[in-house]
């Protein structure tokens, strides 16, 4: 019962979270998608399109697709990878920069008015968690074996 429960909540936190970077990726004037691999690119720099790819869990046919609204909207540019052309590199122009701190500073903006609304008391152990959660879903397949 207790991992019912749990998995409930979790469902609950995913479709909130989902809902807020849906609202932060609106104000950023791109797709939730387009959001997610801007953040990505501020977070990691320069990636190939697969990569992209891979750290999103979407095809890599979609991140192409993605990534060239990002490049006619001015958000990022591709060029052919030095060590293998059939490889796309990915970086952030200056104005894409732009765009992924701002939706960055939306996401604490957020984060923080929704900690403030959990029990002082509580707010460390809720941190620390969900530090603990980010930690794990950031690890490889293989390592969370």
């Amino acid at each position: 019962m207790a991992e019912t429960k749990t998995s409930r909540s979790l469902q609950t936190v995913a479709r909130a979270l989902g809902r807020l970077g849906r609202e932060r990726a609106r104000s950023g004037d791109v797709t939730p998608q387009q959001a997610e691999a801007l953040a990505v690119l501020a977070e990691r720099g320069a990636m190939s399109t697969s990569s992209i790819a891979d750290v999103l869990g979407i095809d890599p046919s979609t991140a192409s697709r993605n990534l060239a609204g990002l490049e006619r909207a001015g958000y990022v540019v591709r060029r052919r990878g030095a060590d293998d052309g059939r490889q796309t590199d990915v970086r952030l122009t200056p104005r894409g920069k732009r765009v992924a701190e701002s939706m960055s500073a939306g996401w604490s903006e957020a984060s923080a008015a929704l900690l403030a609304r959990v029990p002082r008391g509580e707010r460390q152990r809720v941190t620390e968690a969900i530090e603990t959660l980010a930690r794990l879903l950031h690890q490889s397949p293989d390592e969370r074996s």
